[in-house]
């Protein structure tokens, strides 16, 4: 049996949420992708399950990992968890934690092309 449509109608509210975010942190970073992650992105999520994104942006190398969180703390959505990588770091198909998140990937934003509504 499929999901329970409180589940799917709280996947709509968490992706559109997710999108903004994406939206406004594209004012504050180069956004080159962005990915839904995790439960949502695997679809054994729960109706309170949080939403995790990543965000691929151009120009972030010099940044460590908490001084990009911390470029879009302010603009964070509720419910939303998100992790920043640089385009060489999100292409190092050497690191098994970047073969994961890739593995269960679903893109949601690129700068580059349209991407299909999920």
């Amino acid at each position: 049996m499929g999901k329970a449509v409180s589940a799917l109608r709280s996947q709509e509210v968490m992706v559109e949420r997710a999108k903004k975010f994406i939206e406004k942190a594209s004012r504050v970073v180069k956004v080159v992708e962005a990915y839904i992650v995790g439960s949502r992105a695997r679809g054994d999520y729960l109706d309170e399950s949080d939403i995790d994104v990543v965000i691929v942006a151009d120009g972030v190398d010099h940044l460590n990992m908490l001084e990009r969180l911390e470029l879009l703390t302010d603009i964070a959505e509720p419910g939303v968890d998100y992790l920043v990588y640089s385009i060489r770091e999100w292409n190092d198909e050497e690191t098994l934690w970047i073969r994961n998140l890739k593995r269960e990937a679903i893109k949601i934003y690129s700068s580059s092309s349209e991407v299909p509504n999920i």
